[in-house]
């Protein structure tokens, strides 16, 4: 962003000669001391006018630099052209969401997370450049499902949600020790206030629940879900079974198998020769052959493996179709100078019953409230979906329905309840979640199918809102004149640098 230069204030002064008479000389020289005096108040006073209309031109360059910077159009999405306001709003969105989820990682690393921005993202980003780009990612799809919406004339009442949102802020200020203002300053960007926010938190709170209810649009069919399962039963088949893992013993010092001249370094460490590493292997080797008779009794057990989350140079051995109950082996793992002994238990599809529930949080302790307020409507399913639309602080867009649950998500009690086999359908319950004062009243819709279905359900719709997505955000151009989006012209140059290396490559050498 380009700071305004400041306007440049110049005045001119006119000196009118005066026609000479012929008075006699004491009267001439009179009036010309008169003129001179006159003059010299002239300039005086345009000299102050002028440093004065500087100085107000700088005090006022203060207002008037925040208005244009609030206004700047940082770049235009689709036709639309996107302030300050509104991209800082995005990207504060965009950053708080990836360091909520990732932040606690970044440390392992090497990164600072206080000064997260100027850490490489990628070889060619800064986290700065990623977060951006990801910015004109949100953005695009906000304006593409805000036109989608009033393609399809949808509409929702987002009141109730604006002020928990309102309420949320002014607890986190309070806790925070800071004003409402500078809440959204630090949280939101420089130049975010409540009026110049609202509106965006709107359009965001209503295209949030619009996206709910186009996902909910994409469910596939049961025999969408047997074909998927079918065409990728590795990735969802769990699996149980045994592991020791025995570390080469790497020497701390030079050996008689050392290279030439080799010694421990000043802060204490050593790199082994090859000849050294090579024999440590071999010695782990001999252990790991070892511990292969005995690793269905010492090994630890792992249940409940999905393929992805296991140790990659064993995966390939676990997922062979002739694997049976009581195989073993052992695998060479350079990377990590070890050996793993496995023994394979079992595989299986999850199988795990879940149950369907409505669900109301409220931040209020009022479930003993809306239990009553059920009954006296009739205690019917209809009438709890109309109790989640006026109570809820989470809507998601489809009565409250939660499905594939298996109760361990639920807090205190209900996870207990749930699981009860006299439960059914209509039961409803509540419970205050006193360490974050959340209130959870759930109705009992019945048993669900197993997890893997819901896994397989909630990933296909999942895709299906991504590609709908694309699709929407396809044609929405972004325009940079101004060059206020590094990512765009560093991506442009690996993309060429990458171009002129594989042209380079595809010419024949003379």
């Amino acid at each position: 962003m380009s700071d305004i230069e400041k306007s440049a204030v110049k005045a001119e002064e006119t000196d009118k000669k005066t026609v000479k008479t012929h008075y006699d000389i004491k009267m001439e020289e009179r009036a010309k001391a008169k003129k001179r005096e006159k003059r010299e108040q002239t300039i005086w006073k345009i000299t102050g006018i002028v440093i004065a209309a500087a100085i107000c031109a700088f005090i006022l360059s203060f207002p008037v630099r925040k208005y244009l910077a609030v206004h700047e159009t940082v770049c235009t999405i689709g036709g639309r052209a996107i302030s300050r306001v509104e991209f800082d709003y995005n990207y504060h969105m965009v950053k708080n969401a990836y360091m909520n989820s990732y932040g606690q990682y970044l440390s392992y690393y090497g990164m600072d997370s206080s000064h997260i921005e100027d850490e490489m993202y990628d070889s060619t980003l800064t986290f700065r450049d990623y977060f951006e780009k990801e910015t004109v990612e949100r953005i695009k799809q906000t304006i593409a499902l805000s036109e989608e919406m009033k393609r399809e004339g949808y509409t929702a009442d987002i009141t109730s949600d604006y002020q928990d949102y309102l309420d949320t802020m002014k607890e986190s200020a309070d806790a925070a020790g800071l004003s409402l203002g500078e809440l959204y300053k630090e949280s939101l960007g420089e130049f975010a206030t409540p009026r110049r926010i609202e509106p965006l938190v709107k359009e965001s709170l209503l295209v949030a629940q619009f996206s709910d209810y186009k996902q909910n649009s994409f469910a596939p069919t049961d025999e969408d879900i047997d074909a998927r399962y079918a065409e990728e039963a590795d990735e969802y088949d769990l699996f149980d079974y045994r592991l020791t893992r025995i570390d080469a013993e790497l020497p701390t010092a030079p050996t008689e198998l050392a290279d030439e001249g080799a010694a421990v370094a000043e802060d204490g460490s050593y790199t082994p020769s090859e000849a050294e590493k090579e024999a440590a292997m071999n010695a782990a080797k001999e252990l790991a052959d070892e511990a292969q008779s005995n690793v269905f009794d010492d090994g630890d057990l792992h249940e409940g493996e999905t393929s992805a989350s296991m140790v990659y140079q064993i995966r390939n051995w676990m997922l062979d179709s002739s694997r049976k109950n009581g195989d073993s082996t052992v695998v060479e793992s350079d990377t990590s100078n070890c050996y793993y002994v496995v023994g394979f238990v079992g595989r299986y599809v999850d199988e795990k019953e879940t149950v369907s529930l409505r669900i109301i949080s409220t931040s209020e302790d009022n479930g003993a409230a809306i239990v009553s307020e059920f009954g006296a409507a009739g205690s019917t399913e209809e009438a709890f979906i109309d109790l989640v639309g006026k109570y809820s602080d989470s809507d998601n867009g489809n009565g409250g329905l939660y499905e594939g649950l298996t109760g361990a998500e639920l807090p205190g009690e209900l996870s207990t309840w749930v699981k009860d086999s006299a439960r059914k359908t209509g039961d409803v319950n509540y419970y205050f979640d006193e360490s974050i004062s959340l209130t959870y009243v759930c109705y009992y819709v019945g048993g669900g199918k197993p997890s893997w279905y819901y896994n397989i359900k909630n990933l296909i719709e999942s895709e299906k809102m991504d590609d709908y997505l694309s699709g929407l955000t396809a044609a929405l151009t972004v325009e940079d004149p101004k060059g206020n989006l590094e990512y765009v012209a560093l991506e442009a140059a690996a993309q060429q640098l990458q171009e002129n290396v594989e042209n380079a490559v595809a010419v024949p050498a003379e």
